[in-house]
C-alpha cells in the first residue's frame, strides 16, 4: 500500500494522543520527510506525502519550556549553599558546574574526579555526553576554585576512577561523617536545585535544565558565535542550540511596556 498524506496525518494525530509532545512530533515527521526526499534522489517518483505542503506539524514555541535564570537569580543560587559544611561546599560545586559548564544533569552524574584535568593552562572538563560523545569543557575560574574546595574537603583527590560528586553518608550529618562511594545521582541533583531553588523564593518551575539554558542565553547575548554554543553544548545540530536561547532583550522591548491608556 503506498503512502498518502491522510495517512501521516493520521499517524501524527495517534502521536498526539499518545501524549508525545509537539518537538517529538515535528521529529518524527521531519525524518519521514527527509526518508522521502532520499528516496526522490534515487527514483522514487511519488510526491513526498509528508511534505508541509499537505501536512501540518504542531506548533512548536520558539524558545523551549525551560526557563531560563537572570543573571541575578543565577548568582543567588550560585551562593545559596553553605560553605560551612561538607555537603554545602559540594552543592556550591555542583551548581557551579552545571552553571559554568552547560553540561546536563546525566553527564554531571557520570563525571569521574579524573575528568577534571589541565591542558595548555587550561582547566577543563572531560564530558561523557549522550551516545558515548565526548566533550572537553573549559571551566570557569570560579568554577574550578569550588571543585578543588570540594575535593579537598571529601579527601578524593586520589580516587581519579571514582564519582565526582557523591552522597552524604547520613542526611542529618551533612557530610560531617563523610560520604558515599557511589555518585550522586540524577533525582538527587534535580531534587539538590529544586530545594536550593526554593529557598531563595525562585520560579518554582526552575529545574536543572535552567543552568544550560541560562548559560547559553548568557554566553550569546555577550556575542559567542552560534557554532561555538554548539560545541560547547554538545549539540549535533545547531537549531537544537538555538531552542536553548531565551531572547531577554525581546522580552524587555515589548511593545507591552510602552503601552498607555
Amino acid at each position: 500500500m503506498s503512502i498518502r498524506p491522510h495517512h501521516v496525518a493520521a499517524w501524527r494525530d495517534a502521536l498526539q494522543q499518545q501524549g508525545l509532545a509537539n518537538n517529538s512530533i515535528v521529529r518524527k515527521i521531519t525524518a519521514l520527510r527527509s526518508l522521502f526526499s532520499y528516496l526522490q534522489t534515487y527514483g522514487y517518483t511519488g510526491a513526498n506525502p509528508a511534505h508541509s505542503k499537505f501536512v501540518d506539524t504542531p506548533p512548536v514555541p520558539r524558545d523551549g519550556k525551560t526557563i531560563g535564570l537572570s543573571p541575578t537569580e543565577c548568582r543567588q543560587l550560585l551562593d545559596a549553599p553553605d560553605p560551612a559544611t561538607p555537603a554545602g561546599i559540594r552543592d556550591r560545586a555542583i551548581l557551579a558546574t552545571l552553571a559554568f559548564s552547560a553540561c546536563r544533569v546525566g553527564e554531571l552524574a557520570r563525571m569521574r574526579v579524573g575528568d577534571l584535568k589541565t591542558t595548555s593552562g587550561h582547566h577543563v572538563v572531560e564530558v561523557h555526553g549522550k551516545g558515548g560523545k565526548e566533550r572537553r569543557v573549559p571551566l570557569h575560574p570560579e568554577a574550578v576554585e569550588r571543585l578543588e574546595a570540594w575535593i579537598d574537603a571529601a579527601g578524593i583527590r586520589g580516587d581519579t576512577a571514582g564519582p565526582l560528586f557523591r552522597a552524604v553518608a547520613t542526611a542529618r550529618g551533612l557530610g560531617r561523617d563523610g560520604f558515599l562511594t557511589d555518585p550522586l545521582t540524577r533525582r538527587g541533583i534535580q531534587y539538590l536545585v529544586k530545594r536550593y531553588a526554593r529557598s531563595i523564593g525562585l520560579d518554582p518551575a526552575v529545574t536543572v535544565h535552567s543552568f544550560r539554558v541560562t548559560a547559553l542565553t548568557t554566553a550569546r547575548e555577550q556575542g559567542v558565535d552560534i557554532v561555538d554554543l554548539q560545541d560547547f553544548a554538545g549539540h549535533a545540530d545547531p537549531r537544537t542550540t538555538l531552542t536553548y536561547i531565551r531572547n531577554r532583550d525581546r522580552l524587555s522591548k515589548s511593545p507591552a511596556y510602552v503601552l498607555r491608556y
